[in-house]
């Protein structure tokens, strides 16, 4: 027995689909939040004032031939927490739709990630072409890497340096984490016994 289909189907959890169109050949589907408020991501503080709206165009996984894009209308709440300094902040979407500032939906950067593992930059960057995907081979590269340091936690060569809380008057410790090149952690003094801590 044949089942319809409805525009949420195709779309992750979350977001309705206010129309769908297909210019050249790429499918554009313009999409909102089914939510009516948004938690400010500073406070936690639920708003429900609407200060603006913007376009976030973030792209997704090919379907019948043609590229996905994916035209999310983002709002900006202003949050009502007096003591909160982000008086205006932008809604944020599930992680099963798309982090913030990225600009592919986590499906697709699933998928990236996953090429990037099994074939290497080159290779995955030729057989993404073929499956419609705009990557590069240094987003293969940076999608991998940063799974290795999710899985690698541990740190092996840390570096140790005194830094200026005040200059000539206050200072602190500044742990590096030298394979990464991040900063680990920062102490408020030069005592040996809170380094060891």
């Amino acid at each position: 027995m044949a089942s319809l289909f409805s525009r949420r189907d195709f779309l992750p959890a979350g977001l309705k689909a206010d129309q769908v169109e297909i210019v050249g050949d790429t499918i554009r589907i313009h999409s909102r939040s089914t939510k009516s408020a948004a938690a400010c991501p500073r406070c936690n503080t639920v708003s429900c004032h609407i200060h603006s709206r913007y376009q976030r165009q973030p792209a997704d996984l090919p379907a019948h031939g043609r590229k996905v894009e994916l035209v999310l209308m983002v709002r900006r709440f202003r949050c009502r927490a007096l003591w909160c300094p982000a008086k205006i902040f932008a809604e944020r979407f599930p992680p099963d739709v798309t982090w913030p500032h990225v600009r592919r939906t986590s499906r697709l950067q699933e998928l990236v990630r996953h090429l990037g593992l099994a074939l290497g930059r080159r290779p995955a960057q030729a057989l993404a072409a073929r499956l419609l995907l705009p990557v590069s081979k240094d987003t293969f590269l940076r999608s991998v890497r940063k799974t290795t340091e999710a899985a690698n936690g541990e740190l092996r060569v840390i570096g140790i340096d005194d830094w200026a809380w005040r200059k000539g008057q206050r200072y602190g410790t500044l742990i590096c984490d030298l394979e990464r090149h991040r900063v680990v952690d920062l102490l408020p003094d030069r005592e040996p016994a809170t380094v060891e801590a």
